[in-house]
């Protein structure tokens, strides 16, 4: 269904359409996630590979349960020695999960190896943006990390690439 969505009229189908889109077969929340596991067909009629899509997804967020972050604990090959363990990363996961609004990866990957998940080491200072008809995109940046100022300044293809050069520049400084 979805491969003839796109065959026929050259795009893809919206995430958010009903029976065909991606987001029928991302899961959220913890019952949800919980049958799915146990059995997908509790809350999918069809496969995810049917209408061209590689498989369903299990959306780690505030709603989501033990379930679901053991099964991506799995998947991710992390291990927890103990059940206390595994209950302080799961505590420190629905946390975080209150703050954001979907954990990633490498977020969970963050939480179990102990690394802070805080924003408050870097927090942008100043930032100016130039785009001129006859002149490069340019950025000035300048970020505090750590308490340490450090500014960069770099051109680039258009605005977004200019700042992204420049904040690369900043990391790059010691």
């Amino acid at each position: 269904m979805l491969k003839a969505c796109i065959k026929h009229n050259g795009f893809s189908c919206q995430p958010n359409k009903a029976i065909v889109g991606k987001n029928a077969f991302a899961h959220e929340s913890g019952i949800h996630q919980d049958g799915i596991i146990k059995s997908r067909e509790t809350y999918e009629i069809m496969k995810a590979e049917d209408i061209g899509l590689l498989s369903n997804s299990l959306v780690l967020g505030k709603h989501s349960g033990r379930n679901a972050f053991k099964q991506k604990l799995d998947e991710l090959n992390i291990q927890y020695t103990s059940d206390d363990a595994f209950n302080d990363l799961f505590t420190r996961f629905k946390e975080l999960a209150d703050k954001k609004h979907e954990i990633y990866d490498e977020d969970i990957i963050r939480l179990s190896n102990n690394i802070p998940l805080t924003g408050d080491d870097i927090q942008l200072s100043y930032m100016s943006v130039v785009c001129d008809s006859h002149k490069k995109p340019n950025a000035k940046i300048k970020l505090s990390i750590k308490g340490e100022e450090r500014e960069a300044t770099a051109e680039g293809d258009g605005a977004v690439d200019a700042a992204f050069n420049a904040i690369k520049a900043i990391s790059i400084l010691k």
